[in-house]
Formats: C-alpha cells, structure tokens, sequence
C-alpha cells in the first residue's frame, strides 16, 4: 500500500534529473544512503514535507482498503494480515525497519534503528550500528541478536517474496555489542545495501515463542510509534500513539505520527464504504471511481466546506493495471493472441462513457516517469537488446510502442479485423460463431475473476467485443480468500490486477517478472512470466552503476514487457483523488513519492488534527489482545497479492500497487 499527494510529473522528472550520476558512498560510516550519489539531507535535518510543529492529539479514522483481517502476523502466507501492520519495515505504524526512506528523494535510507551504516568499497557488506535508546514496546532493547534472528527467521520461514528480495545476502552476524553485519554474495547488487534497511525488525524472544508461519491474533511485540490497542477481526484495528515512543526526538521523525489514534474500519462494500465517509465515519477518501468524482460529491459536507476533494498530479510511475493473462494455459502462450485479445479492448469508448474523459491509456510500466521507454531505442538500449534478437518480438528494435485507439464509437471495426488476422496466424479460426483451435479443436473460452462487481461495466464491452471474434468469456466476481486460493493454485485463465513501480527499480523486479518467481505460490509474478530476455533485463536493472544505466536497463525491459502483452495494459488519471473532512490538516507540499497504503500512509504519518476540531465519534469496544484471543482461522492469503489485486496494502519499499476501477 502503501504510500496524500504528489508533486507534478515534472517535478518527478528534474528531481531524477539532478541525481548524481556517482554511486553509493562507501567506505565510511553515514547517517544516510542514496542509491546514486549523496542523500538529500543532513543527519540533523527533518524531511521537507512535514510540518515539525504539527500538534498531537485526536483520532484519525481510515478505510482498511480490504474487506477482512484474520492475523496480527504479516509476514506469513497463511491469514489475512490486519491493515497499519507493515510488510518492508518502512513507514509503518506498529513494526519498523533499520532505516527510512525519503519520500522526496527516488531511493533513499535514513538511519532509523541504527545510529550509522558503512557499506564496503567493494559492495560486498553493509555494517549497522544500533542506537543504543532503540527500544521495543516491552522495554527491551533493539541487539544485534534481535537482527540476526529477524532476518534468518524471516528468509527460512517467511512470505516466499523475502528469498528472491534478500537472496544475495550470505550470512547475517553480529560484530560488536551494537553492531551487525549482512555479508554479500558478491558485490554485483548495487541496490542491495539500500534494501537491507528495510527489513522489518522483529524481537527474538517474541517469535521464538511463536511460529512465524502461522496466523495469529497474539500481538507481536515491536518498536513502533504505535501500538495496538484493540481489535475485532473483520470490523476494526485500533492504533495508539506510544508516549514513550523511543524515536519520538529523532530529526525525521520530528511533526510525524501526531494522531493519538488510528482507527482502521473495515466494509466488504465499495458504495458502502463511501456512504459511511459521507457521513463522517472516516476521516479520508481514496476516489478510485472515475462516475462517482465527477457526479458523487454533492453531498451536504462538501456543500458547506466540511469535506474537501484533494486532486493532485502524481509524481511517481502511474499504476500499471490490466487484464493478466495466465501463460501456464496453453491458449494464453503465443505472443499474438495476447495481442489480438489487447486490440478488443475499446479504451475510448470506455473513456467517453464511463470515464468523463478523465483517464489516460497506458502504455508503460513506467508511464509519466524518466523510465517509461519513447521512441526507437537508444544505442546503449540496443547493446542490451542485440542479444536476444529473434527471440523478441521484432517490433522492439523498430518500433515506439503504442496502444491501438479507436473512434470511441463503440464500434472498433479496424481493430477486431486486425484481432482477428493475428488470431488467425496464431492457428485459430471461426466456426459455427466460435473460435477454435485449428489443431485440437477445442474452443477459445476463458473465465476472468475480480474482487469488485463495480469493474462489470469496463470488463462486459471488452468480454461483447471478444464475441464478435468467437471468444467466449465470462466474469466471475469472487471474494478476496477464494481468489487469493485461486491464484496460490495457478486456478485461473484472466485477473485483475497491476503494479506500482518506483522511480527505483530494483530487486522486486524478480518478483513481478522473473523465471525464478513464476512457479512459486504466492510470488508477484502473477502470469508466470518465464522469458530469459526478461530474466536478463532485469539483472541489468539491478545491477546498473548509475542513474544512466538504470534507466536505460528500465526503458529495455519496459519495451520487451509492453511488446509481449503479458498483460493488457488499461488506463489511468492524471491524478491522485481524495476526499477528506477538514479537521485534518496537512502540511504545505506533499512528498514527490506520494501516499502508498490503504487510505494513504503518509496521511498517518504527517497530517495532524485541527486542535478545535471537536470529536464526536468514540472507539467501539476492542477485543481482547494478548496472549489469551482467540486464534484466527488461517488462509492461504498472500500480502503481496492482496496489494496487486486492491484489497491489500503497499508497502515494498518504495513499490506501489493500486488498482484503480472505473
């Protein structure tokens, strides 16, 4: 999740634009890390974006952006983890990493749990010296023994993603009384020093007490600025503030975590959920419905100045959402299939009727960003492409990808021709008004699952115009266990779902789009991508020396990707919508990373409550946490996956996933 507002998409751009073209310092101990060159702050200097002097006090009430909880524990593939828990360590209200991340920077690491970190000249360590005030909730200071245990617990019993995220890690171990040390593999993974810091530090007594890979309502014991305060699973999580905070008069957390409370409810309903916020039981609206911001807010709140609507540009990647297909059936396999299912996809009627002309079609994973790949490609792309010619689509080295319009009439005539040419050449063709297979005759059908009934209305034109070519799909709308259990199990033929990409791309590259990742439950590759082109363009991405590399390494994959419709990329705004009642407050300017997170992270993290505001809600009664709850019945539910299909929250590090519906 998750990551209110970011800066314009120049802003994005002539920030990536100054980076040093230097790589990280090394050598010498330092308060901070840039992946390209030095940090952007001082050590006794607070983040630009929040407001130092905000007040404390008040309750902040937020949508849980799922429709249920079943775990405290979010770091196993069993339950549904509760919302405010973190997944990377970073931003989170309950459990912390060893640094933080500058939302106004594309990659950076403050220390946090650590005083210092020192990576090796040769990349092949990073070295964390621990504050010695760093303490969890119990009292118990933060050790080295705390470190070791939290990473080897976390790769050998973990969520799956931490294997291929951490994998270059060769041994963890303690150097000192406040000292410890990740040994590398090799020093070939130039980001890998930035993402060790945001493993989420878990104390040892606690989870040698408790199997990580099981579902629990015990509360973990951590170090963050909040803790939990009650819980009904399936209703509501209730956060509060620690005034013994030990973090609380670090310089980057100086005017941040100011709620006394946060309240995350939860509804199994999207229009419910905006009727609740309409009348006051959530503080802040995330607008995903294209109709309802145009039509929706004429609402006595908003009238009268109680309720404000907040547009803003968006600074990072735009989401990159669509239809993905499942490359383990045999139908989905050849490359102009793919293509000939994206040419019936009617963007622009959609647009015009649905979407009062407020989205753009997207045609990169890195939409909006220095990153996204324009025109033919660059000398220093084609070194990287040369060796896989004919092995990649040839469109690649000659052509800029574009996504095929339409009138926007309702009728793509020109397209559905063309869909049916390429469907023909990939061994298909109509009879009887079906479309079947020339060598096994079986018909081209396939089933599409979503969480949300509200996605009807853009995927039954796209589903009308397949008919005409004698495909038949249909939709099936399926809650947020069974689809979970669906995709763990490969059961599916078409989803859903996308992804949020960083102005960083890394490591979680693997993740989406590695051969390593797509048959293993519960990874982010959702389709089963197994291409080495990929495979390699991804290495190159992970490994690039500088800004310049990256961004070539990032426009080549970004070329392969688009060009093999692995998914059928859809549309976006042009901006983030929220609405939000104004007892909150927010400081002056938004960080360019922007509000990642079910109901937005940052808006927990640097608004504030007007101090007039009157509070007139009071908490429901909470549930008994500790040792003595009831367990929560275990699912196979997958964090990573609750985030790609908009039920989840965002929190990879500097990723973000969030679907967006009509």
């Amino acid at each position: 999740m998750n990551r209110l507002a970011w800066l314009g998409i120049c802003a994005a751009l002539s920030l990536a634009a100054v980076q040093p073209a230097q790589a990280i310092v090394r050598g010498k101990p330092v308060h901070a890390l840039a992946l390209y060159g030095e940090p952007k702050l001082g050590p006794g200097e607070g983040f630009g974006y929040v407001n130092p002097s905000a007040p404390k006090g008040g309750t902040l009430r937020l949508e849980a952006g799922a429709p249920t909880f079943d775990s405290l524990n979010s770091f196993s593939v069993k339950g549904i983890p509760a919302a405010g828990l973190t997944y990377l360590g970073t931003n989170g209200l309950f459990i912390e990493g060893l640094t933080e991340s500058n939302e106004d920077e594309p990659f950076s690491q403050y220390c946090l749990l650590c005083e210092t970190m020192e990576v090796a000249e040769d990349n092949t360590w990073i070295e964390y010296t621990l504050r010695r005030e760093a303490r969890f909730h119990d009292g118990a200071a933060v050790t080295p023994e705390d470190i070791v245990a939290t990473f080897t617990v976390l790769l050998e019993k973990g969520l799956p993603t931490y294997k291929l995220y951490w994998g270059d890690v060769a041994k963890v171990e303690k150097t000192g009384p406040m000292k410890v040390r990740f040994n590398f593999k090799n020093g070939d993974n130039v980001e890998l020093p930035m993402i060790i810091g945001q493993v989420p530090i878990l104390q040892k007594a606690f989870w040698e007490a408790h199997d990580l890979t099981a579902s629990t309502l015990d509360v973990p014991i951590s170090t963050g600025p909040y803790r939990i305060a009650g819980f009904e699973p399936g209703r509501f999580i209730i956060y509060k503030r620690d005034p013994n905070y030990w973090g609380k008069d670090l310089p980057i957390t100086r005017g941040t975590y100011n709620f006394d409370e946060i309240r995350f409810e939860y509804f199994r309903d999207d229009t419910v959920t905006f009727e609740a916020f309409k009348s006051g039981a959530f503080d802040l609206h995330f607008e995903n419905t294209a109709r309802r911001w145009a039509t929706g807010y004429d609402f006595p709140a908003i009238t009268d100045g109680r309720v404000k609507k907040l547009d803003v540009s968006v600074g990072i990647p735009m989401s990159a959402q669509g239809f993905v297909y499942n490359l383990r059936r045999a139908k989905f396999t050849d490359r102009r299939v793919r293509q000939a299912l994206n040419y019936a996809f009617d963007f622009e009627s959609l647009n015009k009727t649905i979407f009062y002309e407020q989205y753009t079609r997207l045609r990169s994973y890195w939409q909006s960003s220095d990153l996204e790949a324009t025109g033919l490609p660059s000398r220093e792309e084609l070194a990287l492409l040369e060796p896989f010619r004919g092995k990649i689509p040839d469109e690649v080295f000659a052509q800029a990808f574009t996504q095929p319009a339409t009138g926007g009439d309702g009728n793509p005539r020109d397209n559905l021709l063309k869909a049916r040419e390429l469907l023909s050449a990939a061994g298909w063709e109509i009879v009887n008004g079906q479309l079947i297979n020339k060598t096994t005759k079986e018909p081209f059908t396939f089933e599409m699952l979503v969480v949300s009934a509200s996605l009807e209305r853009v995927i039954l034109p796209w589903l009308q115009n397949l008919e005409k070519l004698g495909i038949k799909g249909t939709l099936r709308v399926i809650d947020a266990s069974q689809i979970v259990n669906r995709v763990n199990d490969y059961d599916f033929d078409v989803l859903f779902s996308g992804i949020r990409n960083s102005l960083s791309p890394g490591n979680e590259q693997d993740e989406y789009w590695g051969s390593a990742a797509a048959g293993r439950p519960g990874s982010r590759n959702i389709g089963g991508v197994k291409d080495p082109a990929v495979d390699a363009l991804i290495a190159a991405v992970v490994k690039a020396p500088d800004r310049a590399s990256l961004a070539t390494a990032a426009h080549a994959l970004d070329r392969v990707l688009a060009w093999n419709y692995f998914t059928t990329l859809h549309y976006g705004p042009a901006t983030d919508r929220y609405a939000y009642w104004t007892k909150l407050q927010h400081p002056d300017r938004f960080p360019v990373q922007g509000m990642p997170g079910p109901g937005g992270g940052t808006v927990a993290s640097i608004w504030w409550m007007n101090p007039a505001a009157a509070q007139t809600s009071e908490s429901a009664p909470a549930a008994t946490v500790g040792p003595d709850a009831a367990p929560a019945e275990s699912g196979s539910a997958n964090r990573w996956l609750l985030v790609a299909l908009g039920i989840g929250a965002l929190v990879l590090g500097v990723i973000f996933a969030r679907r967006r519906s009509s």
